[in-house]
């Protein structure tokens, strides 16, 4: 049952991020670099934006939507409608407001864009989550592929005619906007408006916790973005931005195919047999993301100059080199902890300790990029976060290891031997390559990783069944 969920969910988990990717590559060949920071500003402001004002409503949604029934969630819909319109309110005053103390002249167009965008993508980031409640997957996949896809085509058509965020940032509102009655119409709805105090109340008990580690969190991995454009201006925020993204992004999306499926495992062996055993599965679990989390960073180091020489526009290249892999470390540190370390606070439910942790890892991590900025320059910011993820993940797993779990070094030894063979399996390929032969470089390598690591763990391979 769990892994044919896993598998289900997997189309919204993947198509998503690729067109991301897909558009971080193209923005580099039709954006300069001012635009293409102002991009990646709103971008990061609009996932500040929905922290603030809808996620609380979302977490609850997410958490006790499931309990209810069809006519409990067609009931609730008008308060959420109630809400909806609130929250919308409150998008349009912190954007506003974060956008005016910034560099980037507020236009009416680029305003109207921004605006746009940002309201749409977190109602649509909403409703998926109210579909993910429900079990409604076909609903979540469409509310989680069809504005990424649909808008970066649209970003794509309008961008050709005028190189500026408001055409890149406009194409996306557009393709949001539009898919937003579709996922109203097809969730339980009403055309009715009620605003329910004593659900808001509830709700915001349970979610402000959430809320508070969430937007420090955030703090943690676009902080960097909004200090540099403090400092240097958005054309260093372009340059670094696409560096920093497609590590943060490459990463993010290698650890989420194992994580799906992990945290429950962890809580049903809390439930059936306690700490212990709980403990050992977040263990376990650690290992699995290990072996895909070590490599997957390693590939992508080692594998820069080549990615960057074929993809990334020339205005970016120099920049995107030095900085992706310093990203690449930082996001693979900070999603060990996230999806590995912090689970032993999930399950002992001691949310407090999460958000010591969240507000340290946000303050070395803040601290250090200033620091390495004004001392560094861009290479110096992604040092500084780096260094504070590092801090974050040391204060994570001491409190974790006092709590109980423990890591068994053997199988660590054996991710990274099998990492070694597939680096030197990088290693012996041709320096300069094309697009294919990178792709090639690429399947023979993780075909190299997946041997060496299927030798190594052979104890955990399936028995054969003995014959009767």
């Amino acid at each position: 049952m769990l892994l044919s969920h896993t598998l289900r969910y997997l189309p919204a988990q993947l198509i998503g991020p690729v067109a991301q990717f897909a558009a971080v590559v193209a923005w580099t060949h039709w954006l300069p670099p001012a635009e293409y920071g102002i991009v990646a500003l709103v971008m990061a402001l609009q996932e500040l934006v929905f922290q603030l004002c809808l996620a609380w409503w979302s977490a609850y949604v997410l958490r006790y939507g499931a309990a209810l029934g069809a006519d409990g969630r067609a009931g609730q819909a008008a308060h959420e409608n109630a809400v909806l319109l609130i929250s919308a309110g409150l998008q349009i005053g912190v954007t506003w407001a974060v956008l005016a103390t910034g560099t980037a002249p507020l236009t009416p167009g680029f305003l109207a864009a921004a605006l746009g965008f940002t309201i749409s993508r977190t109602l649509t980031t909403h409703l998926a989550e109210r579909a993910r409640a429900g079990g409604a997957i076909g609903i979540y996949t469409l509310a989680q592929t069809a504005g990424p896809v649909a808008g970066f085509a649209l970003a794509v058509v309008l961008a050709r005619a005028e190189n500026s965020a408001t055409a890149v940032l406009a194409g996306f509102a557009l393709a949001h906007a539009a898919v937003l009655p579709i996922l109203w119409l097809r969730l339980p709805h009403t055309g009715a408006i009620r605003l329910d105090t004593g659900i808001v109340r509830v709700a915001l008990a349970y979610s402000t916790p959430l809320l508070l580690g969430g937007s420090v969190a955030w703090a943690s991995v676009n902080g960097i973005r909004f200090i540099v454009e403090r400092l240097d201006g958005a054309v260093a925020v372009g340059l670094l931005s696409v560096g920093w993204g497609l590590g943060q992004r490459l990463l993010s999306v290698a650890a989420m195919l194992v994580t799906a499926a992990a945290f429950p495992l962890a809580v049903r062996r809390m439930e059936q047999a306690g700490p212990a055993e709980a403990y050992a599965q977040v263990a376990r679990n650690g290992i699995v993301l290990l072996a895909v989390v070590v490599p997957a960073t390693a590939g992508v180091i080692w594998l820069t100059p080549a990615l960057v020489d074929l993809l990334i526009g020339a205005e970016f290249r120099e920049m995107t080199r030095i900085l992706l892999p310093v990203a690449a470390l930082a996001a693979a540190v900070r999603n060990l902890r996230v999806h590995c370390v912090d689970q032993v606070f999930l399950l002992c439910e001691r949310p407090r300790v999460l958000l010591e942790i969240t507000l340290v890892e946000a303050a070395a991590t803040l601290v250090g990029c200033w620091v390495g900025l004004v001392q560094g320059g861009l290479l110096g910011a992604c040092l500084g976060c780096l260094a504070g993820c590092l801090v974050g993940f040391g204060a994570c797993f001491r409190r974790a290891h006092g709590e109980g779990l423990r890591i068994p070094p053997w199988p660590v030894a054996k991710v990274l031997l099998a990492t070694g063979a597939m680096v030197g399996a990088l290693a012996l390929a041709p320096v300069h390559l094309d697009r294919l032969g990178l792709a090639a470089v690429i399947a023979g390598a993780g075909a190299v990783y997946g041997v060496a690591v299927a030798l190594l763990f052979r104890e955990a391979w399936p028995l054969r069944r003995q014959p009767a």
